[in-house]
């Protein structure tokens, strides 16, 4: 079940406030994030500085019991430069430290995804690099078996899960995290589930029929 949709087009967009197509909260921009034109329509730029903010509400409460997927289009501008950059992070609660988040390598661009559970965090990293310069489909799926990710609509790694993820129920940083450095690039078309998607969605979210 699709419960957040940001297309982050022209007009979804009031001044520094980018609305939900689903109904639900609007992102608000940070001081260094723009509105550029995207891979089809208009996209997020991060300067690596930069997040923009989507607050804590109940509906974007994510758990493993119903399962959860994020999924969303990224294009990386910049190789490594020695630190973690994030693209998403979303505490367990507003000001907790147990969060879910996903970062790019220091040393590289393959992408590091974290969960918290019950017994501490766990991870997914992945086996392919996300190009530089080019769009690339990331997906990450949660359920009951454990966490997956998924570039570009394939199946790029799977996890088990041997302990409960602690429901996300925190707002939703896109680009850097408090206090840390963020990726430096484009992203687009942010989707939040409250459910597991299945391959042929994500395959579908990530090579979309034309009109």
């Amino acid at each position: 079940m699709l419960i957040a949709h940001w297309t982050f087009d022209i007009e979804t967009i009031d001044g520094r406030s980018v609305a939900d197509v689903q109904g639900g909260p609007a992102v608000t921009l940070g001081e260094s994030v723009e509105i550029v034109p995207g891979r089809d329509g208009e996209a997020l730029s991060f300067d690596g500085r930069g997040r923009a903010i989507v607050p804590a509400v109940p509906q974007l409460v994510l758990s493993q019991i119903f399962g959860f997927a994020l999924a969303f289009h990224v294009n990386v501008a910049e190789g490594p430069d020695g630190e973690w950059r994030g693209l998403f992070y979303k505490p367990v609660g507003e000001d907790d430290a147990r969060s879910a988040g996903m970062w790019l390598y220091p040393d590289g661009t393959r992408l590091r995804t974290q969960l918290f559970t019950i017994k501490g965090p766990d991870y997914v990293d992945s086996r392919r690099s996300l190009p530089v310069g080019e769009w690339a489909h990331v997906a990450f799926v949660v359920n009951s078996d454990g966490m997956f990710l998924y570039i570009d609509g394939e199946l790029d790694v799977a996890v088990p899960l041997e302990h409960a993820v602690v429901p996300l129920s925190g707002p939703i940083s896109l680009g850097s995290e408090p206090g840390k450095p963020g990726f430096t690039g484009l992203l687009d078309d942010f989707r939040v589930y409250a459910s597991a998607l299945d391959e042929s969605t994500i395959q579908a979210l990530a090579h979309p029929l034309p009109d």
